[in-house]
């Protein structure tokens, strides 16, 4: 009877050795097949890692993108000087009851005719500013995307009207439309800032404070009609000649973008 038993446990044995055989041969196989497509697969994430590194420097050093970021931070300053510039009732320093200085609300709260006047014109002069920076930012938009500064190409109008029959009808129309809506939003803008500044000088010298109310006056008149000498030396143009609103030093496009470059001339 113990012979018998013997001889089962040693058969038992026997097959356990077999199944963990077995069992390491399989894992030794599927170790062995899994292993270069793991490999495989790491060298495929390293190249996009890669590939999205260069991509990404690469954007960050175009000139189109270096271009956007730098016109979306002058964008914000500008607005910051048409607030300035427009609400001149509103921001600058003029006497209420018991020789202090107004507050906001209380220049929001006064009842005076001509008050309400000047802050209505000075609310109709921000909108059309307004208006003006939104041809400005579309127009500025569109030459970064069609057209790019070429130190090595010429900047005449004759010179630059050559290179933009290389740019598709249709995408010239658009650069010379903006242009003329650029024009006359400006000098809309600048008809609305000369009668705001008659007016709201009359209003904020009739409540003069102190030395502090010319100061800021003549600092919000200046720091909004020097904009629009800017906006008239940009658009005071020949056709073809177009200067960049925020680059600064008026940067001229002179050269069809690559991008939206045509293989042949139209």
């Amino acid at each position: 009877m113990n012979t018998d038993i013997s001889n089962v446990v040693v058969d038992i044995s026997n097959v356990v050795v077999d199944i963990s055989n077995n069992s390491e041969v399989t894992n030794e196989t599927q170790l062995t097949i899994d292993t270069p497509f793991n490999n495989h697969d790491k060298e495929l994430v390293l190249n996009n890692e890669n590939e999205n590194e260069s991509n990404f420097f690469d954007k960050f050093n175009d000139q189109d993108f270096k271009q956007k970021m730098n016109s979306v931070l002058i964008l914000l300053f500008e607005l910051y000087r048409v607030l300035m510039g427009s609400f001149i009732v509103l921001l600058v320093p003029q006497e209420c009851d018991n020789n202090t200085v107004c507050s906001l609300d209380d220049n929001l709260n006064k009842n005076d005719d001509l008050f309400k006047t000047g802050l209505s014109i000075n609310m109709i002069t921000f909108l059309l500013f307004l208006l003006m920076y939104a041809f400005e930012t579309k127009r500025e938009n569109k030459l970064i995307t069609y057209l790019e500064v070429n130190k090595f190409e010429e900047f005449d109008n004759d010179n630059v009207g050559d290179k933009l029959q290389f740019l598709s009808q249709d995408r010239c129309e658009k650069l010379w439309e903006l242009d003329m809506y650029y024009k006359y939003s400006g000098l809309v803008s600048l008809g609305s800032f000369s009668i705001n500044s008659v007016i709201s000088g009359i209003i904020v010298y009739d409540n003069y404070y102190d030395s502090k109310t010319t100061t800021v006056f003549i600092t919000n008149v200046l720091f909004m009609a020097l904009k629009l000498y800017d906006v008239y030396s940009i658009v005071n143009t020949k056709k073809n000649i177009f200067y960049s609103a925020y680059l600064k030093n008026h940067v001229q496009y002179n050269d069809v973008d690559p991008d939206k470059r045509l293989d042949t001339v139209k």
